[in-house]
């Protein structure tokens, strides 16, 4: 008698436990959902997919429409739990529609989008290494590692909390922080500002030209606000007297460097990378690209400015930087901080790092010309509202003038009493 062979059972697709189950194969695993439609999950060796497949012209025609919740969270539109993928095939028409894409069909990470966007997005761009320096810094090992699909405004929000709560690290050895110092505080939700809007710039990106996220996908990151900062203190500026302290106090190659500074208002790392030909002996003017805006700024030099260009260039190659080592090597990114600290301690200084020179050839020439927008020019700003902040304290004289003309309110005060020089009263 000829034995009949059993038809193999259909395969459970109905959790991820059950899917886990089934060996890797070519061809999707089908479950018939309605006469003519099935659902498919296609198990490989990397690939999970979720698959419809539906009669259509005397043939079977197949699309993918998802990926399964093996391994993500399912958000609906990209992931799908077994429901929804059930709902998506009883609402499509393959013949009419193009595949699904395979976003996060490996598991699609915050860093993965992170990389892409700074290598093609920020390629040839100011802020690219600084963008790479922060997103390894406080976004690679932490959050970074999380597949997109899993995360949600909830998850971003816990993140940058915990970010404030951490001390900052300098080469990765964590400094005092006390949270209840406000000018503490206000420094660690600035930096986790700055990390919140690289993550969102990166993943708008990725939904939009970088088509790494569905179109159709939620934007949940755009409901995460950053933290409010309140007013922002002023910047550190030095008088005359602690500029000559400072550059007395510093060796030779780093006073050089000061004084490049000083004389055009440029940033440590735009001053390193200057070569001989960014200056022009007949001009007196200086080529600054500038690494924050990927903007090159012509800088018009003082007298002063022009003699120590002069010296610095003068007989020198077109293509060597101008500003060098005591032993003839290009400052690194990391060769300035231990000088330039023991320099500052050496002065007597406060509260002083080579950003402050920035800051004092800003206010110097405001004080010269006290012209707001000549100075936000000077320093390459795109308009004069961050530069009015930092140096508004320099704009009082026609405030004071204008006070000055109010007439006597007739308020009695005894002047008997008078202060005390050196004293408080």
């Amino acid at each position: 008698m000829k034995q009949l062979r059993r038809k193999p059972a259909p395969a459970r697709l109905g959790t991820a436990e059950s899917r886990a189950k089934l060996r890797i194969q070519a061809e999707p695993y089908w479950a018939q959902i309605t006469p003519g439609t099935s659902l498919g999950y296609y198990k490989g060796e990397r690939d999970r997919s979720w698959f419809v497949r539906q009669r259509s012209g005397g043939r079977y025609v197949k699309t993918r429409i998802g990926t399964p919740d093996d391994h993500a969270v399912a958000d609906g539109v990209v992931v799908l739990s077994h429901t929804q993928a059930l709902n998506k095939a009883l609402t499509v028409q393959v013949d009419q529609r193009t595949p699904a894409p395979r976003h996060y069909g490996d598991g699609l990470t915050l860093n993965a989008v992170m990389e892409r966007y700074i290598d093609e997005h920020l390629d040839g761009r100011g802020s690219q290494l600084i963008t790479r320096q922060q997103w390894k810094r406080h976004i690679e090992n932490g959050i970074g590692r999380k597949m997109v699909t899993a995360l949600d405004d909830g998850e971003l929000k816990k993140w940058l909390k915990a970010m404030i709560a951490k001390p900052p690290t300098i080469r990765g050895k964590a400094q005092e922080y006390n949270p209840n110092d406000p000018d503490q505080l206000r420094q660690r939700k600035a930096t986790a500002n700055r990390s919140l809007t690289m993550v969102k710039a990166a993943l708008n990106w990725g939904r939009g030209e970088g088509k790494l996220i569905a179109a159709d996908a939620p934007q949940w990151w755009r409901d995460v606000k950053p933290f409010a900062l309140g007013e922002e203190p002023e910047p550190r500026m030095l008088d005359t007297s602690e500029v000559k302290r400072l550059l007395n106090a510093a060796p030779t190659d780093l006073r050089t460097l000061l004084q490049g500074a000083l004389m055009t208002g440029a940033r440590r790392g735009e001053l390193v990378t200057l070569r001989c030909r960014s200056y022009d002996p007949e001009t007196k003017t200086l080529r600054i690209y500038q690494s924050k805006t990927g903007k090159t700024l012509t800088q018009p030099l003082t007298p002063d400015g022009a003699d120590l260009f002069d010296s610095l260039t003068a007989g020198r190659e077109m293509d060597e930087p101008i500003f060098t080592r005591e032993d003839g090597r290009q400052w690194a990114p990391g060769d300035v901080t231990k000088p330039m600290a023991a320099a500052v301690a050496a002065a007597k200084l406060d509260d002083v790092s080579f950003k402050t020179m920035r800051a004092t050839y800003g206010k110097l020439l405001l004080v010269a010309t006290k012209d707001i927008e000549l100075v936000a020019k000077a320093l390459g700003h795109s308009d004069s509202r961050i530069t009015r902040k930092h140096y508004a304290r320099y704009l009082t004289d026609d405030l004071a003038r204008g006070i000055a003309m109010m007439p006597s309110l007739g308020i009695k005060v005894d002047k008997k009493v008078t202060r005390i020089a050196g004293g408080k009263s």
